[in-house]
């Protein structure tokens, strides 16, 4: 007669209670490997506890589950975010913004670094409701403590340590990404009338690189973008073919410096050199507007 597994009412990770045939007692979580059963018991002399077994179902007299699994994932959720902060569940665009906005303030005015760490996560999961980007919400947290010394509205300059920075690490959120709707969110927003109409606009330059067929990026963005930026490109592997080209706006116009973008020892120089006799260097220089520096 074939014996019923003891284990089959247990998932993993479940604390279960086993007494075997012997008299032995033991209490852990409940761990499966290739169709074996152990334990992970609390041990005095181990931080980490100890791993018991494999047992074997026949010499298993009882087994009771003392704590499932899914309980214990929803108890130490729970001790992670801490009381709720206060309000309402956000529900459109505005909510999202003026709720992660409120607890980016609380977060920089709490003194106690558990609460602390509770405020950002439920900041944390506020955010992944609607899918915000890391770079924004960094913006976010720094405009939340900006907020407690300032009533103005910050600029770049004002919550980073320069007038330009990396778009995939810091950036100022659009009204449009806080909307619950990701068909809205996807919407790119249309430029102002006098930046479409500049040819040496920053998108304009970089649309021009890439379909010359040149890898560029922008790597340092000012706040717009358009106002100023770094557009790296890469004419060969690596930095080997490395050029920046950095576009300023001005009153009426956007200017532009191209320069190398690797070192200037000899043999940054002796790449440099190889860089600007490649097929593609006409066309990067024909791309950036009155190039000046190279």
């Amino acid at each position: 007669m074939t014996t019923a597994c003891p284990f089959a009412a247990a998932v993993a990770q479940d604390v279960v209670s086993l007494r075997l045939t012997t008299g032995e007692r033991h209490e852990g979580a409940y761990l499966t490997q290739a169709g074996m059963h152990f334990l992970h018991v609390r041990d005095p002399a181990s931080l980490h506890g100890t791993v018991i077994g494999p047992f074997d179902v026949e010499d298993v007299e009882d087994l009771a589950i003392v704590r499932r699994w899914a309980d214990i994932k929803a108890e130490r959720w729970e001790q992670s975010q801490g009381e709720p902060f206060p309000g309402p569940t956000p529900v459109t665009a505005a909510d999202y913004e003026y709720r992660l906005q409120r607890l980016a303030r609380a977060i920089a005015q709490e003194p106690a670094v558990c609460r602390r760490d509770q405020l950002r996560r439920q900041f944390g999961d506020c955010a992944d409701l609607i899918c915000l980007a890391q770079a924004k919400r960094s913006w976010v947290l720094a405009e939340g403590r900006w907020s407690l010394r300032n009533n103005a509205p910050p600029t770049l300059a004002d919550l980073w340590m320069d007038d330009m920075a990396s778009p995939s690490f810091f950036r100022r959120p659009l009204p449009t990404d806080f909307d619950p709707d990701p068909a809205v969110r996807r919407r790119r927003p249309a430029l102002p009338d006098h930046i479409a109409a500049d040819p040496d606009s920053v998108p304009a330059v970089l649309g021009r690189l890439r379909r010359a067929g040149l890898r560029a990026r922008i790597v340092r963005a000012g706040d717009p973008v358009w106002e100023r930026a770094l557009i790296q490109i890469d004419l060969s592997a690596g930095r080997t073919g490395r050029f920046i080209a950095r576009g300023e706006r001005g009153a009426d116009r956007t200017t532009w410096t191209l320069g190398w973008g690797g070192n200037y020892s000899a043999a940054g120089l002796r790449h440099r050199s190889r860089a600007e006799r490649l097929s593609t260097y006409p066309l990067m220089r024909a791309a950036v507007p009155a190039s000046r520096g190279v």
